[in-house]
């Protein structure tokens, strides 16, 4: 009896054991993240049509109640109940649609709140406001803002609303998060809104973070960036330790994990204006061999549709702006595109003719990063103008002699020129329905790229920065004259030294005009009426050929 009773009490404790061992593997393996991953938003908080469709109309697409909608669907379904879901979202929520401007920002802090994101990061939009402002906006956050390279300039320390990383943790296991800022956003801003803070390069700042969090027992490290992808996959080619990079500020949509050498760091990133989100799993059964898999989601309205609670929300904030948005002021017989960085662009020459036109100025210039949403065939409203020029830009006139505008414009065409490769070609085809070939400028330091009014470039990409330019004429067939002044209309951006062109502050004969960008575009619509043809070529780049195809 006694040995009986030994041997139940041993088959007890045997089966005790092998209960612990299976419940150890079962927790491990359903150690999995699934994170829902957005940046550059700029304000598009409702369904809008998709830009790319070539039906009409085109299907409604994106929106935070879309969005909340698919999440939704994966925290409903019973193969994800032991998953950790998170949404994260890499800067320039701010910025971009008419609400947002209205509000300072402020309506993009409640929504992210009502979709209760797991962290951010911040953009260079963020600041557009100034930094008061999103001091003043982050204080009604309930989310971390993680940003470790920006500091406040009166005392070196972290913006005062950041901090540098945070960890999320489940079963057992750690991921964590560092955040990161572009350092362009020091030229890129007006210098007004960023002269309180300094953005440091990010290289040297994160290993010790990685170290710091890889001993405190993080299993999983993601950098939330807002860099853009270049420079994603240069600075994964420094750092190691990074296991997963969620990016930003390129609006760059990448539909597959790209994976950077040396040390097999996986990047993503999800497009811009919240019509794609980039879903996520990570699984770290083995903290050793974690996998990842990327499915990048199109928000269709039409598939997932709008969560009842954000659409009420989204309504409210709208309501009394959409009357006034609707508004028909022209029409275009032609879709009108940004283009390709160092080709032509009809939208810029349009927008560039209208500052031209208002201000008497000689020639005219708009900043390639200025033009924004294209104009689509068909009818043009107040919300068409308010997408491709959101900023609040005033137009200054700058007086400059023939040799110092000429020097402005080799500026402008001397960033890294780069071969068209399948990607740019595949995306000038969905978003300007355009053929493209060639040599392309790199769009980012040192110079924004200038598209103008009055005149016609020819330039070679191939040739050295400061020595590219072919030709300059007017539109009257003159060249200029090294010493003649000429009156040029800039948006007060780039006057005032943004897109790296700080010279510009130095020029004393200037006239800021109480004339908005937008508002000179909007009376050039009207005026016009209908727009029959894309503007004539303005800028020839000979190592480049396009081809739009209607």
């Amino acid at each position: 009896m006694v040995r009986q009773h030994l041997n139940a009490r041993g088959f007890k404790f045997y089966c005790l054991l092998v209960f612990f061992f299976f419940s150890l593997v079962f927790s491990a393996s359903a150690a999995e993240f699934i994170l829902f991953h957005t940046s550059d938003v700029h304000g598009a908080i409702n369904a809008h049509p998709d830009p790319v469709a070539k039906t009409d109309p085109r299907p409604l697409m994106g929106g935070y109640a879309v969005l909340q909608n698919l999440i939704d669907s994966y925290k409903s379904n019973p193969e994800n109940a032991d998953a950790r879901i998170m949404y994260l979202d890499s800067g320039d929520f701010f910025q971009g649609t008419p609400i947002v401007d209205r509000t300072k920002g402020a309506v993009m802090i409640d929504m992210l709140n009502r979709l209760r994101v797991a962290a951010v990061t911040i953009g260079n939009h963020e600041f557009d406001y100034s930094y008061p402002n999103l001091v003043e906006q982050m204080e009604k956050r309930d989310f971390p803002v993680i940003c470790c390279n920006v500091f406040e300039k009166a005392n070196g320390r972290l913006l005062r609303f950041a901090q540098p990383y945070t960890v999320f943790s489940h079963k057992n296991r750690k991921i964590g998060v560092i955040g990161v800022d572009t350092p362009e956003t020091a030229t890129i801003s007006f210098e007004k809104n960023v002269k309180d803070v300094v953005f440091a390069d990010p290289t040297p700042i994160l290993p010790p973070l990685i170290k710091k969090l890889r001993k405190g027992g993080a299993d999983f490290i993601i950098l939330l960036s807002h860099l853009g992808f270049d420079a994603d996959v240069k600075l994964a080619a420094q750092v190691e330790g990074i296991d997963l990079i969620l990016g930003g500020h390129t609006h760059a949509l990448k539909k597959e994990i790209t994976w950077a050498e040396p040390f097999n760091t996986a990047i993503v990133h999800s497009g811009s204006s919240c019509e794609h989100a980039s879903v996520v799993r990570i699984n770290i059964e083995d903290p050793a061999r974690p996998t990842i898999h990327l499915t990048s989601t199109p928000l269709y309205l039409d598939k997932f549709g709008e969560n009842a609670k954000i659409k009420e929300i989204e309504d409210s904030y709208l309501k009394d702006l959409k009357i006034e948005m609707q508004k028909v002021i022209g029409e275009t017989k032609v879709g009108l595109y940004r283009g390709v960085s160092g080709g032509d662009s009809p939208e810029g020459s349009i927008i560039a003719d209208a500052m031209r036109k208002y201000s008497g100025a000689d020639f005219a210039f708009i900043n390639f990063g200025g033009v924004r949403q294209p104009f689509q065939k068909g009818k043009i409203t107040i919300e068409d103008v308010f997408m491709v020029q959101p900023f609040d830009n005033f137009i200054e006139l700058v007086e400059m002699t023939g040799f110092q505008l000429r020097d402005l414009i080799e500026r402008s065409l001397s960033n890294e020129a780069k071969v068209i490769d399948a990607e740019d070609k595949a995306f000038a085809m969905d978003n300007y329905n355009m053929k493209a070939d060639g040599l392309k400028l790199v769009v980012g330091p040192d110079y924004g790229f200038l598209l103008p009014s009055g005149m016609k470039i020819t330039y070679d990409p191939s040739q050295v920065p400061m020595k590219r330019i072919v030709k300059i004429e007017t539109d009257n067939g003159e060249e200029l004259q090294a010493e003649k002044v000429y009156k040029v209309a800039l948006n007060d951006f780039i006057a005032s030294g943004g897109d790296g062109y700080t010279l510009l502050r130095d020029f004393k004969g200037r006239t800021k005009m109480e004339l908005l960008v937008r508002d000179a575009l909007i009376r050039y619509i009207e005026e016009t009426k209908t727009i029959n043809e894309r503007p004539e070529k303005r800028i020839n780049n000979i190592k480049l050929t396009e081809e739009y195809l209607n």
